[in-house]
């Protein structure tokens, strides 16, 4: 068996297949571009036919086979490049497949691959190597993907994701690519994903399924920090085994990191008898954190939101934002804020959205934030599992809290340790919400927070509720 990491040549040659210009329009070209482009030293192509369809306007390369020297094989039932050949209107190609030497089943196979508009026929690796600096197709679009996972494939292949033998499939219906460059992302969008895996060390098998992922118009990945998005979102993913899940309805993201909105809401936790598979060396960390989110039942609901906006006025511009997280049965969390903002001289709202340094030296004038937090069991559950492992008191455990608390506020200031014992009361099971309320000062820079966050609290005014 070749491992997946020895087939880098295979994947290099599938590589040039998926993008592809020429003169002297004729079948005899494109089986001299088939054979400079498409083949490296020691490779061998063959095919059934080469041949124009003048009627459709294609010209049109059949059962074309490229046998690397290892002994890796790509197949194609039809290769086609529809329009000029000079400038194709489409490159079209139909069963594509993968075959490791010595294996009878695909290691990778793909029904449908489309390019439209291509700025050539046949792409060399060198050009497809290059395809991101300067793209040189409008868009790909795929259908019927499927990747089989199985010995050193799996290993090769998905060793970002696990580091244990896996062996079992991944398949896609359709996946659409458009306008993919070092800075910008125009389209990417999947339909329906469906997996299995089975981890051969811990003899777990999982199955996930998607129904889809999209994402428009990503722009700034050239310059981490500066990301902003119009669109994307997530569609229903679930990742189960045996009696264990993992439910996700709905994932959303819209703008950038300071506006926007963004959420996820049907999030669902049933992961009870995954624990007991888990090594034992992590068994212990994980049933502590079940114990204090779902009070040792492995079932956890959640869902969260977040919104920020822009009011332009002519007194000034303000910031508003608002969010929320909950986790049914442990704990939920509110905020507001509305911020009145100078921006830097000369720069406007959209460059501070996107350059995070703009808004770090921006100044404030006042404005408030607010933070509510509910407690539905996860604090209190969290004193009972500090108590269980150091072999202590509840009683025990606020009363360490309590003396850390003030030694916080020894070196923060009295507001933390208000902020911290209110925490507390919370855990003793004495209170079940904390509001907070924080005023900034006028001016006011996150700057200043940054540089000299001990300095800056003692500026920040804290009131606090608790109920």
């Amino acid at each position: 068996m070749h491992s997946f990491g020895d087939s880098r040549c295979l994947i290099i040659g599938l590589s040039t297949l998926l993008l592809s210009g020429m003169v002297n329009a004729s079948p005899e070209q494109l089986e001299a571009d088939l054979r400079e482009r498409m083949i490296g030293e020691g490779d061998r192509l063959t095919f059934s036919r080469i041949y124009e369809d003048s009627e459709q306007q294609r010209y049109i390369a059949e059962d074309v086979a490229i046998t690397h020297a290892n002994g890796d094989v790509i197949t194609l039932e039809r290769y086609s490049v529809e329009g000029a050949y000079e400038h194709p209107d489409q490159v079209v190609m139909e069963s594509i497949a993968l075959i490791e030497a010595g294996q009878a089943a695909p290691l990778f196979s793909i029904a449908t691959l489309v390019l439209p508009q291509p700025s050539r026929a046949v792409f060399s690796s060198e050009d497809f190597d290059q395809a991101v600096e300067s793209v040189s197709f409008n868009a790909v679009t795929a259908s019927d993907i499927t990747l089989r996972i199985e010995d050193g494939a799996a290993e090769s292949a998905l060793t970002e994701i696990s580091h244990t033998p896996l062996e079992g499939y991944i398949h896609i219906d359709d996946v659409t690519l458009e306008g993919l460059s070092r800075s910008t992302l125009e389209l990417l969008d999947i339909k329906g994903i469906s997996a299995e895996f089975k981890d051969l060390e811990r003899d777990i098998t999982s199955e996930l399924a998607l129904t889809n992922l999209r994402i428009e118009q990503l722009v700034g990945l050239d310059n981490p920090g500066t990301e902003s998005i119009e669109h994307a979102e997530l569609n229903g993913f679930s990742l189960t085994g045996d009696n264990w899940q993992v439910l996700l309805e709905r994932l959303w993201v819209n703008g950038s990191s300071y506006t926007g909105d963004a959420g996820f809401e049907g999030a669902y936790f049933d992961v009870a008898e995954l624990i007991h598979l888990v090594p034992s060396a992590e068994r212990e960390a994980i049933q502590s954190l079940n114990n204090v989110l779902t009070g040792g039942t492995g079932q956890l609901r959640a869902e969260g939101r977040s919104h920020s906006h822009w009011e332009e006025a002519d007194e000034g511009n303000r910031l508003i934002s608002d969010g929320s997280l909950t986790l049914s049965g442990a704990a939920g969390l509110e905020f507001t804020m509305n911020l009145p903002v100078t921006l830097p001289k000369g720069a406007t709202i959209e460059q501070a959205t996107r350059n995070p340094e703009l808004l770090e030296s921006a100044t404030l004038h006042g404005g408030n934030v607010v933070i509510a937090y509910s407690d539905e069991g996860m604090l209190p559950r969290l004193t009972a599992e500090i108590a269980a492992q150091q072999r202590i008191t509840e009683e025990r455990v606020i009363s360490q809290a309590v003396a850390q608390a003030q030694q916080f506020g020894q070196l923060l200031g009295p507001q933390v340790t208000k902020l911290m014992t209110g925490m507390v009361d919370i855990m003793a099971g004495y209170s079940q919400q904390l509001t907070v309320n924080l005023a900034l000062p006028n001016p006011f820079t996150l700057d200043q927070l940054i540089m000299n966050p001990m300095g800056s609290a003692e500026q920040l005014r804290f009131t606090f509720q608790l109920e």
